[in-house]
């Protein structure tokens, strides 16, 4: 059985001087004030989303007054355990996922009703797959080189699993679509120098083998926009390599980080490809919609997802499901947090140690955006904090990590 007994402590939006606390403080806030600038919701819907600021950070937690959601108990449930603790008592991913529960719950998410469903960060989510359309011809237009053949699988792969690390830039919560500090087309690639793990090796190799004893890939999904488009030609090139013989997206049951992806997301994204005039994208669209028809490509939504709960604490059925698979890759950096419990690790904790847990071979894809961070060299850290103070946040630096055995 998997013990956490000597885990170092969670990361808290109580330390002083965090990335945690700036986002309690700071960000959250202005996600909130962006939800109302950028929806046309009825006064008395705002009011319930200032009344959530105005609690922000001294206030104490309450449960969910959200009759009829399907996972109030399971809040609720959670939010019992922390009742006399203030929003800055809270652990920093308990915070923002209570934080982003309490948003649907303004907003009348789950009840009936004209806001029914209506998701608050439509319009960025639109704006974020808009403004990325330069990125996705190029994209498409490289993806129909890697499946034309020629070239050997592991090569190939290396090469598309380092873009699909940057294409993790694209965070609607960090730098809105419509922001001055968006990362722009061309930017969303870095070169090798940033990433500070690098265990593409490997996992290409990995992937190579897939090919010839294809088995289920499974993706822990995180941004729609470009990154999802991305997300859906990885699946389309490990099926038509046949390094898969399915693939299974992970989506949040509901939205959640802004830019999170929904299965709707996923849907609409093929749509837009379909219909889009670059000839390689709409190719694209209409191979990942037959893949859908033929299950090939499967969508799959879960409240866990949404949750603050670490991954090992997974349900069972869930983690029965995942364990399956040829190979998990693990997207973004919510995500990542979620793997390794969000903690105070040292930065040379091997990643082996701390995902050690994980039942399936598992390859973590992610940009830097919070603090904590697993497997680097002795003194990397040290010398990065000299070099870049914010090089754990500022989304320019990777991690790409891969881990083959379970237990």
């Amino acid at each position: 059985m998997f013990s956490n007994a000597n885990f170092p402590e969670p990361i808290r939006c109580s330390d002083e001087g965090s990335f945690a606390e700036h986002t309690l403080l700071v960000r959250l806030p202005e996600i909130a004030r962006r939800v109302i600038r950028e929806n046309e919701f009825p006064a008395r819907i705002n009011r319930r989303v200032e009344r959530l600021i105005a609690e922000m950070p001294e206030t104490p937690v309450s449960l969910l007054d959200d009759t009829g959601a399907p996972d109030e108990r399971d809040w609720n449930r959670k939010l019992a355990g922390w009742q006399g603790m203030r929003w800055r008592d809270l652990s920093f991913i308990e915070c923002e996922q209570y934080f982003y529960r309490r948003i649907l719950q303004a907003t009348r998410y789950f009840q009936p009703g004209p806001l029914y469903a209506l998701d608050p960060y439509r319009l960025q989510k639109r704006l974020g797959l808009e403004t990325s359309s330069k990125a996705i011809s190029q994209l498409c237009a490289r993806l129909e080189q890697w499946t034309g053949g020629g070239r050997p699988e592991g090569e190939v792969f290396y090469e598309a699993l380092e873009g699909s690390l940057w294409g993790n830039r694209a965070d609607l919560s960090l730098w809105p679509a419509d922001g001055e500090h968006t990362p722009a087309n061309d930017q969303l690639h870095q070169a090798e120098e940033f990433i500070l793990v690098n265990d593409l090796q490997r996992a290409s190799a990995h992937l190579a083998g897939l090919c010839r004893q294809p088995r289920e890939v499974h993706l822990l999904i995180d941004n729609a926009g470009f990154e999802l488009v991305y997300d859906l030609a990885l699946a389309d090139l490990f099926l038509c390599l046949r390094a898969a013989s399915k693939v299974i997206f992970h989506l949040k049951a509901h939205p959640t980080f802004v830019s999170d992806a929904l299965i709707k997301d996923c849907v609409e994204t093929i749509r837009f490809l379909e219909n889009t005039g670059d000839l390689h994208a709409k190719a694209l669209g209409g191979r990942l919609a037959t893949a859908l028809a033929e299950r090939r490509l499967a969508l799959r939504d879960d409240f866990f997802w949404n949750a603050p709960e670490p991954f090992w604490d997974m349900p069972e059925d869930l983690a029965r499901a995942i364990g399956a698979a040829g190979l998990v890759i693990c997207k973004g950096d919510a995500n990542y947090r979620r793997l390794t419990g969000d903690r105070k690790w040292e930065p040379e904790t091997p990643f082996e140690h701390v995902a050690g847990y994980f039942p399936a071979p598992l390859l973590a894809l992610r940009v830097g955006k919070s603090d904590v961070i697993t497997g680097l060299q002795p003194g990397q850290a040290a010398r990065l904090d000299a070099a870049e103070p914010a090089w754990r946040t500022n989304g320019r630096w990777g991690v790409i990590q891969f881990k083959h055995s379970s237990g």
